[in-house]
């Protein structure tokens, strides 16, 4: 009888035991098809891995700070070419490609377009139509046209772009993540925006990002404020945690009602000929007359790394009624992109006086370009351009130094403040 309750229990163990299985595979299995989008073969990923690894060698700008960051490239790509052999679905390929251009530091906004940074993408483009005037839209047609080619459109159409998770997170980048601004008293606040008069001599914006989605409701704001502070003799604009949006942002709502006088800004931007940058140049209304040969000056520097260079000048026209009081930038290392572009003008001008630690570079002349991958569809970006500061060194890997640099210790606000009252 013993014998016989051992064998019964025995045999439901292993009932039980091969149902647990039979449901953990059949989960596997489920979690594994749910990931297989558009069933890539394991060539069609490679192919396309490949694929990328020659644009960036042929195209991408920014080796030089790779190098100097200790990062041996031929090692990455080899061994990323192996984890994407290996990879079983088309989210982990995707996965894989954002890790492996993770490992480049994110220098010149490298990085691939996930479900979530693709729908910002969409929504400012939609923004565009509405705001940008005819011309401005040309400057967005190659971004444009690179979203909503047919195998991308598919491919995005069936991952997340609502939120950043599970299918969305491949590599995305913190300038698109919303910081929340703290409450203070007397403040007018929006979801980036913050006014604030201190006291009758000292004016506070802080503006977390210049995305364009964010133009028009803020564009009211500072009107009616920059009308508040006629009297004021100080407006301290803080910057810091801004990481980027889009240059006509600061152009339209901060630079052109406050030139005090006509203002031109010109910067170096260096890039290789390709037939990649020479499709997107075309695109930038920069014509062949404006595309140079580097000259001796960058040669000695510059010459292993570019072939040419093109110079950008961005011109203002004196405002009717400027604020007429001393301006004052914060910044730091978070100040990125087209902050850094702002950032840049107002040290080139004399707009501002900028006051903090240096900023973190890669202020370019156009947008990241945006690439598709032939197979999966999958959208990486990088800047073409290789921004100079106007003592030669490279903006990415330096970016811009404030007039007033404040020490570890010191605090940007206190030390501005301190300065107004000196």
């Amino acid at each position: 009888m013993m014998i016989r309750k051992h064998k019964k229990l025995l045999i439901v163990i292993c009932i039980v035991v091969t149902c647990i299985c039979a449901v953990f595979l059949f989960l596997q299995y489920q979690n594994r098809k749910s990931q297989t989008i558009l069933n890539l073969t394991a060539e069609q990923k490679l192919s396309d891995f490949d694929t990328l690894c020659e644009i960036l060698d042929i195209s991408y700008p920014f080796w030089g700070e790779v190098e100097q960051a200790g990062i041996d490239r031929e090692i990455v790509y080899n061994t990323y070419r192996t984890n994407i052999e290996n990879t079983d679905t088309d989210i982990e390929f995707f996965k894989e490609i954002g890790y492996f251009l993770n490992e480049f530091d994110g220098f010149g906004h490298l990085s691939a377009l996930d479900g979530y940074m693709y729908g910002i993408y969409m929504d400012t483009i939609s923004e565009s139509n509405r705001v940008l005037s005819a011309k401005e839209k040309q400057g967005i047609e190659p971004l444009r046209k690179v979203l909503e080619n047919p195998v991308s459109q598919n491919t995005y159409h069936l991952l997340d772009q609502s939120h950043s998770g599970f299918r969305s997170i491949i590599g995305l980048k913190e300038e698109y993540e919303s910081a929340d601004t703290k409450n203070t008293e007397n403040t007018t606040k929006t979801s980036e925006l913050v006014t604030s008069i201190y006291d009758e001599r000292t004016a506070y914006i802080k503006i977390d990002s210049f995305e364009l989605t964010n133009y028009q409701k803020d564009k009211e704001i500072l009107e009616s404020f920059f009308e508040e502070i006629t009297d004021i003799p100080n407006l301290i604009i803080d910057l810091r945690d801004n990481s980027g949006g889009s240059d006509l942002y600061w152009q339209d709502l901060i630079v052109k009602p406050n030139a005090k006088e006509n203002m031109t800004s010109e910067r170096y931007f260096l890039f290789n000929k390709s037939e990649i940058s020479d499709n997107y140049v075309s695109t930038l209304e920069i014509s062949e007359s404006e595309i140079n040969e580097l000259p001796e000056l960058l040669l000695s520097q510059y010459k292993n790394s570019f072939t040419h260079y093109t110079i950008d000048a961005e011109i203002f026209e004196a405002a009717e009624n400027p604020y007429s009081g001393t301006v004052w930038i914060l910044i730091d290392d978070t100040v990125y992109s087209s902050s850094e572009n702002f950032v840049m003008f107002c040290k080139n001008t004399g707009f501002a006086t900028l006051v903090g630690t240096p900023s973190n570079g890669d202020g370019g002349m156009a947008d990241p370009l945006l690439v598709s991958l032939p197979n999966s569809g999958l959208i990486v970006r990088f800047s073409i351009f290789y921004g100079l500061n106007g003592d030669g060194s490279g903006n990415e890997a330096n970016g811009t130094k404030p007039d007033i640099i404040i020490s570890e210790n010191e605090d940007a606000l206190t030390k501005c403040l301190e300065q107004i009252d000196n």
